[in-house]
Formats: structure tokens, C-alpha cells, sequence
């Protein structure tokens, strides 16, 4: 169960670095090639949140 709780806490980590980074990436208007990157971390960021999301439902299930 400890580990479904670290799972939880990596997919709500994940979910607001990738909402930090693709509020802060809108910002830089002028760098057309950062604000490209900006959305591809955040996509990573919510990809890896979602991936963890997954595990922790499935160590609860089987828990």
C-alpha cells in the first residue's frame, strides 16, 4: 500500500510540474523553439503522470 501512496504522490507531482512548465513555456513568445520545447516536457510530464496513475490503481486493485 506504501507504494500505491508514492505512485499517487509521483502522478500529482508529474501533473504540476507539467502544468508549471507549460505555464511558464507560454510566457516566452519571442523564442518560438522554447516554446516547442515547453510543450514537449509538459507532454512528457503528463505522460509519466498518467503512467503513474496506472501503477498506483493497479497496486490497489491488487492490494
Amino acid at each position: 500500500m506504501n507504494l500505491a501512496l508514492l505512485f499517487g504522490a509521483l502522478t500529482l507531482t508529474c501533473w504540476m510540474m507539467g502544468g508549471a512548465v507549460a505555464v511558464l513555456g507560454t510566457a516566452e513568445h519571442p523564442r518560438h523553439h522554447l516554446h516547442q520545447l515547453s510543450e514537449f516536457v509538459s507532454l512528457g510530464f503528463n505522460v509519466l503522470g498518467i503512467a503513474c496513475a496506472i501503477a498506483m490503481i493497479a497496486l490497489v486493485i491488487a492490494a
